[in-house]
């Protein structure tokens, strides 16, 4: 309010005349942001918890239950395990869906190795075969958009994720959406750019795109990943047969536990670097400084002067060596150049 900010702490809804209807006054406005929400209605568990009110909670059990799928249902088991035995109750075919396979598999045996049990379930019938009445249940909440905004009136269903363009409007372009609203992982670094963009285009009346290729987040846990780019199987679905992937590992110096390790995979087309996945200590903050590096080259001479044994930066070098390698294989036009011209220079010195 000191900036000139109007602070309303109403519930309000959206009308026919798409404005905001408050309990005395309607507001209509010429651009509309809407941001994170979180679905806090009842669990379908009846000895089940949201995750935010674990503080109540005087003395935890010997056995808790985290369920769901996804970043945010890792690091909240990871944690929890530290503490009871610890269940996650998968409601997905895998626990990080958005994050590439490789990844995938290594955070698995990582919460495996520290003794944190992964189930695969299904709906809240099968939730409810699994647990007992003595076992507490943690509910992740879901992204959502409240009931009481009657967004049906402008075309939006409830109860499911909000599609927007690239420029983050729904089919209503005057209301733009960002967050967990839209599904995926619900992560403050994709938040904080996705609203910036939807401002800019809000205030200035803009059409600037969102690529969510070009955003780094990371996620905590026994050894803390970092993401920039593509996965692999959306870069082979995007380029095809010129994707190139450069994967190494190596084991830390120092680790408090014995599941944790150094990972890095390059994803990348030709010269173009497309995606950058890390699992290692500092491994988010290192995933987005790297981002600003667009091409393979770059990237090589920056990695060759901050070498650590070790650590994840001996992964990435590991992983550039290969593509160095890989420049003077069979087939590449790097090799087939200088094969081409030592053998013209042979040719001439035989005259």
């Amino acid at each position: 309010r000191a900036q000139g900010i109007d602070v309303i702490l109403e519930s309000a809804s959206f009308t026919q005349e798409r404005c905001l209807q408050l309990s005395e006054r309607n507001l209509r406005a010429s651009r509309y942001l809407l941001t994170d929400g979180y679905d806090f209605s009842k669990p379908p568990i009846e000895n089940s918890l949201p995750c935010h009110q674990l503080m109540e909670v005087e003395t935890l059990p010997h056995t808790i239950f985290v369920v769901g799928s996804g970043a945010s249902v890792v690091e909240w088991a990871y944690r929890l395990s530290r503490f009871a035995k610890t269940h996650v109750l998968c409601d997905t075919q895998t626990l990080l869906p958005a994050e590439d396979i490789d990844i995938q598999r290594l955070v698995e045996a990582q919460l495996r190795s520290v003794d944190i049990a992964i189930h695969v379930v299904g709906n809240g019938c099968d939730l409810q075969k699994t647990t007992s009445k003595k076992d507490l249940v943690v509910m992740i909440p879901r992204s959502s958009v409240n009931d009481s905004l009657s967004l049906k009136r402008l075309g939006i269903k409830p109860g499911e994720s909000i599609a927007v363009n690239r420029h983050l409007q729904t089919q209503w372009p005057q209301l733009f959406v960002t967050g967990s609203c839209l599904g995926g992982e619900d992560r403050p670094a994709l938040t904080q750019e996705e609203t910036g963009i939807a401002l800019k285009n809000a205030l200035f009346n803009l059409r600037q795109p969102m690529h969510y290729g070009k955003v780094a987040y990371g996620i905590e846990g026994v050894s803390p990943v970092g993401r920039w780019g593509l996965t692999e199987f959306q870069a082979h679905h995007r380029y095809g047969s010129r994707i190139r992937v450069f994967q190494a590992s190596c084991l830390p110096t120092a680790s408090g536990h014995s599941a944790q390790t150094n990972f890095c995979k390059l994803i990348a087309a030709e010269n173009c670097l497309l995606g950058i996945h890390l699992l290692g200590r500092d491994a988010p903050a290192l995933a987005k400084c790297l981002g600003r590096y667009r091409t393979m080259p770059a990237l090589a001479t920056w990695v060759t002067k901050y070498f650590q044994p070790g650590t994840v930066y001996e992964a990435l070098y590991t992983a550039i060596a290969q593509w160095e390698d890989n420049r003077w294989s069979p087939g590449q036009w790097r090799r087939d150049w200088a094969e081409n011209w030592f053998n013209w220079r042979r040719s001439q010195s035989v005259r």
